[in-house]
């Protein structure tokens, strides 16, 4: 949350920083040309020379934020055109009229708009410096998102080199390991079955994690589901069953369809259980490891929640959730949110995801 406010007052800090600088090259332009005292008696006294220049930026700043960030950036990740078109039109009269109110309403007798400027003409000269603005947003919008966009794939491929290094630097020779998973199932599927299905789901859970997908790693939500379900079965077969884990599944109506058409990084659900079982006390009753599911709308909601071991803690460098968080930020930026909470004794892992968030 901090991370989020932090970056929106980067943004408008920056654009402050450039309609700053415009600004001042104005002022001085204006002043170059018709001298200072015709500058001053244009405005009418120093003071409100000054009080223009700073309403102009500040009102500026805000409103090319609001053209850029809240409305542009998001008609041209969603394309919902009709509601955020309406938002421009609405944002450009409010903006028009309160220059009206600025201009013939504070009380200022020297305004050059009272002065010089029909009520009629001064709607349409501001009307269209306001639609200019829009225009001037929608074009800047487009480069930063076109940035940000080649940068995301940039990253994502770099992230793939990187995940395809890592599997050949820790890899045995797959063949040879599932040719020889293979063999032990067959030698023990008849005298041990618990045994041989546990092969079995090993086998499974790490062709899943050594496949080499396509689409830069994505995978369909329910294929992720499905093996991190065998990863808490492989886990309660290691201790006999004896695991206090519970599972929770609520997918609502339309729910199924969703999850049919959402695909998430590799591994992102299975790495937040596997740090349970590393971290979490599995042998506490009334404190399970609780992990629960939740698909309403186009809302997706996974969370792990467990209690901390009392014993020494296994030695962790936190990589694996760092990756989830930023392969989660690559692939769904805002429609998304990485939740850590912890306390004392509890520690909680939850991913949002909102489909139809703007």
């Amino acid at each position: 949350m901090l991370e989020s406010v932090k970056k929106e007052w980067k943004k408008l800090l920056i654009i402050l920083a450039v309609y700053s600088v415009w600004w001042i090259a104005v002022l001085f332009s204006l002043i170059s040309l018709q001298g200072i005292d015709a500058t001053i008696k244009q405005f009418g006294s120093v003071l409100h020379l000054y009080s223009e220049v700073i309403h102009s930026i500040v009102k500026g700043t805000l409103v090319y934020y609001i053209l850029i960030f809240k409305l542009a950036i998001p008609l041209i990740r969603t394309g919902k055109r009709k509601k955020i078109l309406m938002q421009y039109l609405l944002l450009i009269l409010f903006i028009t009229f309160y220059e009206y109110i600025w201009d013939f309403k504070t009380g200022d007798p020297s305004s050059a708009a009272k002065a010089n400027i029909s009520l009629g003409a001064f709607f349409v000269y501001a009307l269209g410096l306001d639609l200019i603005m829009a225009v001037i947003s929608i074009f800047i919008a487009t480069w930063i998102e076109s940035n940000d966009a080649l940068k995301r794939e940039e990253e994502l491929e770099k992230q793939k080199l990187n995940a395809e290094l890592s599997a050949i630097k820790y890899q045995i020779n797959p063949h040879f390991l599932f040719n020889s998973l293979s063999f032990i199932y067959t030698k023990t599927v008849r005298t041990n079955p618990e045994a041989a299905h546990a092969v079995h789901l090993l086998s499974e859970i790490m062709s899943y994690a050594l496949e080499e997908w396509e689409d830069l790693g994505r995978v369909p939500l329910p294929l992720e589901i499905s093996h991190m379900k065998k990863v808490i079965e492989m886990n309660q077969i290691r201790f006999n069953n004896k695991l206090n884990i519970d599972y929770k599944e609520n997918i609502e109506q339309g729910g199924i369809l969703v999850l049919n058409n959402t695909y998430v990084p590799t591994l992102v659900f299975i790495t937040l259980v596997e740090n349970a079982f590393k971290h979490g006390d599995l042998n506490d009753e009334k404190n399970k490891v609780t992990v629960k599911l939740q698909v309403a709308g186009d809302n997706i909601r996974f969370s792990v929640s467990n209690k901390k071991k009392k014993s020494p803690k296994e030695p962790s460098n936190g990589i694996g959730l760092t990756n989830v968080q930023k392969r989660l930020q690559l692939m769904y930026g805002s429609k998304h949110s990485f939740i850590i909470q912890e306390d004392q004794d509890h520690y909680l892992t939850e991913i949002n995801i909102n489909l139809n968030k703007l």
